[in-house]
């Protein structure tokens, strides 16, 4: 009766009603994700590596994009807790923004793990990329080919990855010695129209660093946008690195020199923590990755 029932249920086109199902159940094996930027294939590659992990478990991802927008993701944490998602992954929109949302996820013990980004001193899982040490490997790099004045195009300062890098950045420059002028820190905003702004402003000055350091891969098209429109010579003119890499990086001429992230991995890496914690009832871990450097051909050695 039961298998006539379900055949007869599949040639109607019935669906089950999962919500239903799960509060029958009390599991509804949705999984809420939260992604600053839909557009970044970083995070496509991230939302893959997940559903290698979930999609044969039977779970199932309920996405929601914050556009770096911390009241949208307030609004969306709220809507994903009134689904009755099993868990939250999240990449927070600011370095401390909505804490106390945050905080009260944990504290009502909805699974929670962050990935690329952090809200420091909530007690969560987490999965990161070395920011300061991937990016100050590529300032080394720059100063071990001559290079002795930097500008920079920032990430949002108020996300993690914002300050983490910037923060690198100026650190390793500090100790080598390197000039950064204040004029020569742009905000590209996370955005490929913000880097392409700043990059026009950067490439206008009378006074212009003989290198560059792009913070995403993102921001990466809008500066080579700037960089073809005005006429820049790479890396004649400036050299140029990116911290991420893109298959457009391979396809630029020249191609360019960058330290890489493992996106696939990093979600793989979170969606595995988030079922320790629904399964086993896990304590946190923290997962900090090594971004790798690829040499190509984008920078000058200065004499």
């Amino acid at each position: 009766m039961r298998e006539k029932i379900l055949e007869f249920a599949k040639a109607k086109g019935y669906f089950p009603d999962l919500a239903a199902v799960g509060l029958r159940k009390g599991k509804t094996k949705i999984i809420g994700v939260l992604i600053p930027d839909v557009s970044n294939p970083f995070f496509a590659q991230i939302l893959h590596g997940m559903e290698r992990v979930f999609y044969p478990l039977g779970y199932h991802l309920l996405l929601c994009s914050t556009d770096e927008n911390a009241e949208k993701e307030e609004e969306n944490l709220r809507t994903l807790l009134s689904q009755r998602v099993e868990g939250i992954l999240a990449a927070p929109t600011d370095f401390g923004g909505n804490r106390s949302t945050y905080k009260k996820i944990v504290d009502s013990n909805v699974p929670l793990v962050f990935f690329d980004r952090i809200v420091p001193g909530l007690e969560t899982s987490y999965v990161i990329t070395d920011n300061e040490g991937g990016i100050s490997e590529l300032v080394r790099y720059l100063h071990q080919k001559g290079h002795m004045s930097l500008g920079v195009v920032t990430l949002r300062s108020r996300s993690y990855t914002g300050k983490m890098r910037l923060s690198g950045v100026l650190k390793t420059c500090d100790e080598l010695g390197i000039l950064v002028k204040e004029e020569w820190i742009l905000d590209g905003c996370s955005t490929r129209e913000g880097a392409y702004q700043a990059a026009k402003k950067l490439f206008q000055l009378k006074d212009k660093p003989t290198s560059l350091v792009v913070c995403n891969n993102l921001m990466m098209l809008g500066v080579m946008k700037a960089i073809k429109e005005m006429n820049v010579k790479v890396p004649d003119d400036i050299s140029v690195v990116s911290f991420d890499d893109s298959y457009w990086d391979e396809i630029f001429d020249p191609p360019i020199t960058c330290v890489a992230q493992e996106p696939e991995q990093m979600g793989l890496i979170a969606a595995t923590m988030m079922m320790d914690l629904l399964m086993h009832g896990s304590k946190p871990t923290k997962t900090v990755l090594k971004a790798h450097f690829i040499e190509r051909a984008s920078v000058k050695q200065m004499k």
